[in-house]
């Protein structure tokens, strides 16, 4: 019965002990596992309820709280092990208020998570920018990068579509000036076709990224000419006369040449770019216009150098006069008759000659060539003759007073 007693005694003791030990564990965990707090930043926000604003016909920027700050609060062993990934932050953008703001919600992506943790916001507020959506039209620009083979260039390219419908923030729309399709021509030597995805550009060329910007379509099909080129001369031909008592010295510009690409058998057919409608009539000094090319092309041939325009520059200069002096002799009798005598009288007749100085000062009746034609004066005194001077580049001449031709037969005296 003693022996019983004593047994039972020793269990006891054992059960005591291990109460005491659960006990003692439980005390050293739960000062380990002790309560918490820690900060955990940067969890994005997700958005829902976006359409009920579309149906308002607006659009809307973040300004702020698009990432939400959080303080977690729990057991050293379940938030020590917790980052922004385990969290789902929310901003429903029905509830919006009359300032803009939506208020943001967070909750652990885990259950057990979310049982065992305090979850506080540092900021829970979204501020948002509420813009006019509107719609507008652009032509898509084809642009090409590379270089075609040598001796080969674009001519002309297409798009299909060739107008492509925006939407978007009025502030975004309105700072867009190009819709482009890029095409890479490197290499190539006869035309193609290609699929391009379509880009947004400023007026400065950058590219405008905004995910609040849309196109009705992502991309157009594309279509490039490309032929052979053919490098032809410019010529410059001037009309009309400057104002009186000038003169155009000189023409000068350039490029004197331009290399065009088109289809061959329009090619074949251009010898020279003719420009022939610049115009110096009533000018007094020197003038200088740009002339495009591409003004004085057929269809289908295109300028390969861009810019296309050359830059006449003219020379506009005041004429000077030298009155020459004439004599009976000075006369160059051309086309004489045998047996005639032919004998010339002047009659306050002069010359002037009109031109550019370096010219006229140089000018002589030998130069001038004063010259009679005689082969249709029959015998008799022939008044007013036509006299007949050399043509001088860049001299004219005016002529007064009269010249009479005596014409006799030898036979006869």
């Amino acid at each position: 019965m003693e022996k019983n007693k004593k047994e039972l005694g020793h269990i006891g003791y054992k059960i005591l002990a291990v109460l005491l030990a659960i006990v003692a564990w439980l005390a050293v965990a739960n000062i380990s596992d002790y309560q918490t707090t820690r900060q955990i930043s940067n969890i994005p926000v997700t958005q829902i309820n976006g359409d009920v604003l579309d149906e308002l016909d607006q659009v809307y920027d973040v300004v702020s709280g698009d990432t939400v700050d959080i303080i977690v609060k729990g057991r050293r062993s379940v938030v020590g092990t917790l980052d922004k990934d385990d969290f789902t932050a929310i901003a429903d953008l029905s509830t919006m208020s009359i300032t803009n703001t939506v208020s943001i919600s967070v909750e652990a992506k885990s259950n057990t998570v979310q049982s065992e943790i305090n979850i506080t916001c540092v900021d829970n507020t979204m501020k948002l920018n509420l813009e006019e959506k509107v719609t507008q039209q652009f032509p898509i620009k084809v642009v090409t990068t590379g270089s075609t083979k040598n001796g080969y260039a674009v001519s002309g390219t297409s798009s299909t579509p060739n107008i492509v419908k925006v939407e978007g923030p009025k502030s975004a729309v309105e700072k867009i000036t190009e819709i482009r399709a890029s095409v890479d021509v490197d290499k190539k030597y006869s035309s193609f076709e290609t699929e391009s995805e379509l880009h947004i550009y400023d007026a400065y060329g950058e590219e405008i990224t905004n995910d609040k910007i849309t196109l009705d379509v992502a991309s157009a099909k594309v279509g490039v000419e490309i032929y052979a080129t053919k490098s032809v001369p410019i010529e410059v031909n001037l009309r009309g006369t400057p104002g009186d008592g000038y003169g155009v010295e000189g023409v000068v510009y350039q490029p004197q040449s331009v290399e065009l690409v088109g289809p061959a058998d329009a090619l074949a057919k251009i010898e020279t770019v003719d420009v022939d409608d610049v115009s110096v009539s009533g000018m007094t000094e020197d003038y200088q216009t740009d002339v495009d090319i591409r003004d004085y092309l057929p269809d289908g041939v295109s300028v390969v150098d861009i810019p296309p325009e050359i830059t006449v520059n003219i020379s506009i200069t005041k004429l000077e006069d030298k009155k020459l002096t004439v004599t009976e002799n000075s006369f160059v009798l051309d086309k004489q008759v045998d047996g005639y005598q032919y004998e010339v009288t002047i009659n306050n007749f002069t010359i002037t000659a009109s031109g550019f100085a370096d010219v006229v000062s140089k000018l002589t009746l030998d130069d001038v060539v004063p010259t009679i034609d005689c082969s249709g004066l029959p015998v008799g005194n022939h008044g007013n003759v036509t006299v007949t001077l050399k043509e001088i580049d860049g001299v004219t001449y005016t002529m007064s007073g009269t010249v009479s031709v005596n014409v006799t037969n030898e036979e006869s005296k």
